[in-house]
Formats: structure tokens, sequence, C-alpha cells
């Protein structure tokens, strides 16, 4: 997989009538936008990834992805439940604090230089709009089941639905 700088210098923050929760700084995707999307692997294995929005089919409610790997660039047709938008606008600590993930909160967060999204716990939130998030991987070779903190922006970190591992 190659490595991708995918800082978000550019996410502007949300408007003010964005308020709530972490979803509520979501949209559904139109043609070039970018979510995580759950695919399978060549392996067989499923996996969640960067990708960019190239269409929806209305007749079967089916959206088509590109990966943006550039190595493994592949087109996916995939169910509305299996793609999560990204934000669109970075949350205001000061202001909105509602609108951000707490302290120990399960995310699906992108890893650093990847394009693809791992679970992860929100170990630090950020304190001021332009911060990132500082994140705990789960990796099962430490100890505690952890990474050491990584930061990840606010972009590309979103809601995981699935349960904490045991």
């Amino acid at each position: 997989m190659m490595s991708y700088d995918v800082s978000s210098p550019s996410t502007p923050s949300a408007p003010p009538s964005v308020r709530g929760d972490p979803g509520s700084r979501l949209t559904w995707p139109n043609r070039a936008t970018r979510v995580a999307a759950r695919v399978k692997a060549v392996d067989g294995d499923e996996q969640w990834i960067l990708a960019e929005v190239v269409s929806y089919n209305h007749s079967t409610n089916k959206y088509e992805v590109d990966d943006i790997d550039e190595e493994g660039k592949e087109r996916h047709t995939l169910s509305r439940r299996r793609i999560i938008p990204l934000p669109q606008w970075k949350a205001n600590p000061e202001t909105d604090p509602e609108a951000l993930f707490s302290k120990d909160q399960l995310v699906l967060a992108l890893y650093p230089q990847t394009t693809c999204f791992y679970r992860a716990l929100i170990h630090t939130p950020p304190h001021r709009p332009q911060d990132d998030y500082s994140v705990l991987f789960e990796d099962t070779s430490y100890a505690d089941g952890y990474s050491p903190p990584l930061n990840v922006a606010q972009r590309y970190v979103v809601a995981c639905k699935e349960n904490k591992k045991k």
C-alpha cells in the first residue's frame, strides 16, 4: 500500500447551523465526495478504505466508489450501509463541543500515511478548530491492545457502529 499525506488543511469550520453530535457534520455523498467505504479485500477480509463517490444508481440504491489508492485503484459498487460520509466541516470545540467525539469513544480513523480506516479510541479530542484528534488504534502487538497516541485530522475520524473489542 502506498503512503499518502491526507492531512486536512482545507476542511472549513462548521457553519453556525451545525450543532449536535459528530454525525451532524455529515451529508450524504454526491459525486467526488470522499467517504469511508467497507470493501472486500483480495484475501476476502473486509476493510474500510478511503474512497471517492463516482455515482449513485437510484434503481439499485447503490453507490459506485473508487479506491483512492493509486496502486489498488478499484471501483466498488456498495450499498449505503457500507459507506460513511466524511465530515464536511471541522467542529469548533470552543463553540460546539458536543459536535466532537469524546475521550474513549470508539471510532474509525484513517491510519496516518495510509488509505485505510481502523478501529481506534479517542485519546484526546481537538481543543481548537485547527487541532487533530489524538487516537489509540487497536493493535494486538501492544500489551494493552492499543497503539501509542497518533494524530488524525478531524475529517478522517468517523463513528464506528461496531462494538468495542472484548
